[in-house]
């Protein structure tokens, strides 16, 4: 409930009444002593005259004390006594032999000289009435008056005029006591009222605070698309907002004080529910919990991942759990999936034939090419690779993300990787008009790495080097080994990286070309650098002396790998090739025409019937076809000695690790390109001749 402020009327009430009171009790005690005084009327005219007198003087004295004490405090109650004194002293004019006419003048004078200061106070003039006071006019009025009321005594009433002054010493006293006593009164009375005021107001202001807090946290909770439940330190649901009632099902009250395992369990066990939970010295072990169960109202059950956060109060630790449904995550993902299936099978399968045909125009397997002819056929295909490296890296970030990067551990030479980058980007390189040049070491560069994940880095390294460089300048490429390790280096002679992204080039999207290059997508480098990473190597980049920049990564060395090993000629050996694409069946069998005699299949059906016919030496199989699924034919792939025929997956499709377990190789369309499928192919029959020969 809101609370209410204090009332000031109250409070006004009390200081007026108790000045009154006071004024009341000065008021009783002087009427108290002129009666006195009438009784003492009676006693004689010249003392009459002298009592007279004596309170004329009085009544001056008491309205120039209200004057002084309304001036020093501007509290008006000190004005009290002012206008019966100013009354007393016109009526005691009007006595006959009181006030004479030097009397009478004085008088005026003096309540003038009140009237004159009291009008400047009011009128907010404080200084110059207080000015006018202390110019000390008044008090020489006074001066006067006395001495003029002293003089009217005669010598016959000089016994009266000694008791009146004694009578009057005494009543002064009794006033100034009076007053003094009403003046402290009114004092502590003030400093009781502002101190009383003061505690009320900051406890109110207090308490107001405490309520706006309470109701903005109540509306964040309100508002907030989470759902939130409040625990306290037993585990004993406090608060939820509606986002948790939507989600659970069950009304705020009907949770306040259950366990919180009535709807997500979340600390088993027994002991504390803060040790069960996980809460130690205020921190939590775990701050996410992902995919649990929370049930809801109608017993169904709701996946949802829990966010745990410490809420410290004098009560105790309380936690505030943050319940997000994943089932939409889930459909996401699902939804995400799909759309990363789609793109490796629907778009890189037909851009890899593209590719392939194109480089068996590019090499001649058509017919010699116009000039003219083979210019659009190095635009088609540089067009068409830069899509399959833009959907391939969109494919390894999903990877990445999931933890699927696989990497194959072979020994290689690194100068072969560096010369097949250089050989891939020729054609880039030669319509920017920018020369390749491959500087690489004499002696063999040997590592333990995936060849192809390296080429990629490579490839893109000089990519990138290329579109840096003005028209006629020359990419420089290199494979060395430099303090024990292996090295490659791609330099150029370009304007250099910005300094506004130099902190951030590695971080995904974000490319560090100018805006007159090519367009990038800014996945590159930072694949790039996962692919290094996952090699226990290092990527960097570095300003070249005399313009340009240097990018390159370190690799750990390897002993020198027998990579001169001769082959030995062989007939060509039976494939098979099971894919329902017929472009990539025919550049797979065009590229495949000097190695191997491809017996190619567009569905599981036709491949059988093959291989009724005669066992294939190996077999190249796409993931997914017309009337099922590739793999499923391994079972069949066994030669004439009942052993397995190796298989080498190629497919736009993720290949599960079990089933990448299983076969000889796997290749990715449009990541592993034809060159590096005749490569395998040539590796792996030339792996059966060896152990044939054994």
């Amino acid at each position: 409930m809101r609370p209410r402020p204090p009332s000031p009327r109250r409070f006004l009430l009390v200081a007026a009444l108790v000045p009154l009171l006071i004024a009341a009790l000065v008021v009783w005690t002087d009427s108290e002593y002129a009666r006195s005084l009438r009784l003492q009327a009676a006693a004689s005219r010249s003392f009459d005259r002298e009592r007279a007198q004596v309170m004329l003087l009085s009544a001056v004295k008491d309205a120039e004390t209200a004057q002084r004490g309304y001036l020093l405090t501007g509290n008006a109650a000190f004005l009290g006594p002012y206008a019966p004194a100013r009354r007393a002293a016109t009526r005691l004019r009007g006595v006959e032999g009181v006030a004479s006419p030097e009397v009478a003048a004085l008088i005026d004078a003096k309540f003038a000289e009140l009237d004159r200061t009291l009008a400047l106070f009011r009128a907010g003039q404080h200084e110059a009435a207080r000015a006018t006071v202390a110019d000390g006019e008044g008090r020489r009025v006074m001066d006067r008056l006395r001495l003029a009321l002293a003089r009217a005594g005669t010598g016959e009433r000089a016994l009266t005029a000694q008791r009146r002054a004694a009578f009057e010493r005494q009543r002064r006293q009794l006033r100034l006591l009076l007053l003094a006593t009403g003046a402290v009164l009114t004092l502590a009375l003030a400093v009781t009222l502002r101190s009383l005021w003061r505690s009320r107001r900051d406890a109110y202001d207090a308490a107001l605070d405490a309520y706006e807090n309470s109701e903005r946290n109540a509306a964040i909770l309100r508002g907030t698309s989470d759902a939130l439940l409040i625990l306290n330190p037993s585990g004993t649901i406090e608060m939820i907002n509606a986002a948790a009632s939507a989600l659970l099902g069950y009304a705020p009250e009907e949770l306040e004080r259950r366990d919180v395992a009535t709807v997500l369990r979340i600390a088993e066990g027994s002991g504390a529910f803060h040790e069960r939970i996980g809460l130690r010295d205020g921190r939590l072990e775990r701050a996410l919990l992902t995919d649990r169960v929370a049930r809801h109202r109608d017993a169904s059950e709701r996946h949802v991942d829990v966010a745990i956060g410490v809420m410290r109060v004098p009560s105790g630790d309380h936690l505030v759990l943050s319940l997000r449904d994943a089932s939409e995550r889930a459909r996401i993902e699902r939804a995400k999936d799909d759309l990363i299936s789609t793109i490796g099978h629907e778009l890189r399968t037909p851009l890899t034939s593209v590719v392939g045909s194109l480089a068996l125009l590019r090499g001649g397997a058509a017919a010699d090419l116009p000039p003219q002819m083979a210019r659009l056929v190095d635009i088609a295909d540089n067009n068409a690779r830069r899509l399959i490296r833009l959907i391939n890296d969109l494919l390894d970030v999903d990877r990445i993300e999931s933890g699927q990067l696989a990497m194959a551990r072979e020994a290689i030479d690194l100068r072969e990787v560096v010369a097949r980058a250089a050989l891939d980007s020729d054609g880039l390189a030669r319509s920017r008009e920018v020369s390749l040049a491959d500087s690489s070491a004499d002696m063999p560069v040997p590592v333990e790495g995936d060849a192809g994940r390296l080429l990629q880095v490579v490839t893109n390294l000089v990519s990138n080097a290329i579109h840096a460089s003005p028209v006629g300048a020359t990419v420089t490429l290199a494979a060395l080994v430099e303090g024990g390790r292996a090295l490659v280096a791609v330099d150029d002679r370009g304007g250099g990286i910005p300094a506004a992204v130099r902190p951030r080039l590695f971080e995904r999207f974000e490319s560090g070309r100018a805006a007159t290059h090519a367009p990038a997508s800014g996945l590159g480098l930072a694949i790039s650098r996962e692919i290094v990473r996952r090699h226990e190597g290092a990527i960097w980049f570095e300003d070249r002396v005399g313009g340009g920049t240097r990018f390159a990564f370190s690799l750990p060395l390897l002993g020198a790998p027998d990579t001169l090993a001769r082959r030995s000629e062989a007939p060509l050996p039976l494939m098979l090739h099971l894919d329902d694409d017929p472009d990539v069946r025919a550049t797979v069998a065009a590229a495949l025409a000097k190695v191997a005699r491809v017996v190619p299949a567009a569905s599981l059906t036709a491949a059988r019937a093959r291989l009724r016919e005669r066992a294939p030496r190996l077999a190249l199989l796409d993931m997914q076809v017309v009337d099922g699924h590739g793999p499923e034919l391994m079972p069949d792939l066994v030669d004439a000695e009942g052993a397995p025929v190796p298989v080498v997956i190629y497919s736009g499709q993720a290949v599960p690790p079990a089933l990448a377990a299983r076969a000889a190789a796997v290749l990715t369309k449009g990541r592993h390109d034809l060159p590096e499928l005749v490569a395998t192919v040539r590796r792996l029959l030339a792996e059966q001749r060896a152990g044939a020969d054994a």
